[in-house]
């Protein structure tokens, strides 16, 4: 090496040679001491690095941790507050409920409180006529709708309050066999307040189709009611694409309407003594397409499905995407085109002594 010969060059004496020979032990010893040094700060910057990485990872675990258990938790509170799945009664002759889905669904009362609302109305006609109080037919006429009772003298009420009485018993029977299965059920789909709207706002446009375009002037809306219904679940069935998704309940459903709407035609093709149709097939049809419209702007259900981790089954859960505001504009909304319908059914009848038949 350089440094060696340096050490040895002729002429040197031994004591130079010796302090050459530790000065080079000095320089090399120093060398590797820097290089040991360094050594060990490459190591000790290493674990910390090391470290720094591990407890960022450790960091980043702890809060994707935080956030599922936050989920999980956000997640059970809805829950408790918009349970999804069958009702606690679900009842075995309605329509099969779906595989694939869980949809939310609401214990039916409504149904229930108008089928008790119409029996009590016929069970109350029935018992004054036995106790010799009545004709049997004081409630009836109290709540049916009178073209000149609703034109002339402004009882507008009644064309809400048809919708709670039947004209005989075979109607009696049809209406409420249909609340308490396909209304029931349906109440449990699209909800308590959307189906009572659904019902008595398209048992109160029938009732004003009657007047405007049927010849009869006494009407009931009961029926007109169910075929709104029929329409709202047929829009249900029609945005959510529910053959897809539960054909056999689906078909079920489609079935019983079908059914329901048949006996509820024949009873309307059946006339009075006088000729007339106290129960009419114009009436069901503003019904039916009153239903369909009231269940198009967000009566009728329109879900989003999404999977959640809990509970751990196949199914998934679906959600209304227009519950809340967008179902109380669609009531609102309803009633007022209601409101406006009859508005010009009694202008055109009364102010102007029009026939609105002869209109349209």
């Amino acid at each position: 090496m350089s440094i060696a010969r340096a050490s040895t060059r002729p002429g040197d004496t031994g004591d130079g040679a010796e302090r050459g020979e530790l000065s080079t032990l000095d320089a090399l010893a120093r060398t590797l001491s820097r290089d040991e040094d360094d050594g060990v700060d490459a190591d000790a910057r290493a674990v910390g690095i090391g470290d720094d990485v591990a407890n960022d990872a450790s960091t980043r675990a702890e809060e994707v941790r935080a956030r599922r258990v936050d989920e999980v938790r956000r997640e059970r509170a809805r829950r408790e507050t918009t349970p999804e799945g069958p009702t606690t009664s679900w009842k075995p002759w309605w329509s099969p409920l779906s595989t694939v889905y869980n949809v939310p669904t609401v214990e039916p009362a409504g149904a229930y409180f108008l089928a008790m609302l119409h029996a009590g109305a016929f069970v109350a006609d029935l018992a004054l006529l036995k106790l010799g109080y009545g004709n049997g037919g004081d409630v009836f006429l109290k709540l049916a709708l009178f073209d000149n009772a609703v034109v002339y003298d402004s009882q507008w009420v009644r064309c809400f309050t048809a919708c709670l009485v039947d004209f005989g018993l075979l109607h009696f029977a049809a209406v409420n066999l249909a609340l308490v299965t396909i209304g029931a059920e349906a109440e449990a789909i699209i909800g308590t307040s959307p189906f009572l709207t659904v019902y008595i706002l398209s048992a109160a446009m029938g009732g004003i189709g009657s007047m405007a375009l049927d010849p009869s002037t006494l009407h009931v809306a009961s029926s007109d009611g169910i075929f709104g219904v029929f329409g709202a679940m047929l829009v249900y069935a029609a945005i959510n694409v529910e053959n897809e998704w539960n054909m056999k309940g689906f078909t079920v459903r489609l079935l019983y309407c079908g059914a329901f709407a048949a006996a509820l035609q024949y009873l309307a093709s059946v006339p009075t003594e006088d000729g007339g149709h106290v129960v009419n097939s114009v009436g069901h049809l503003w019904g039916f397409l009153a239903g369909i419209v009231m269940g198009y702007t967000g009566l009728s259900p329109m879900f989003t499905s999404k999977r959640f981790e809990t509970p751990p089954e196949d199914r998934m859960n679906v959600v209304d995407v227009t519950s809340g505001p967008p179902k109380t504009f669609a009531a609102l909304g309803a009633l007022s085109f209601t409101i406006l319908s009859l508005c010009v059914v009694v202008l055109l009848k009364r102010t102007l002594d029009v026939d609105p038949r002869d209109v349209f």
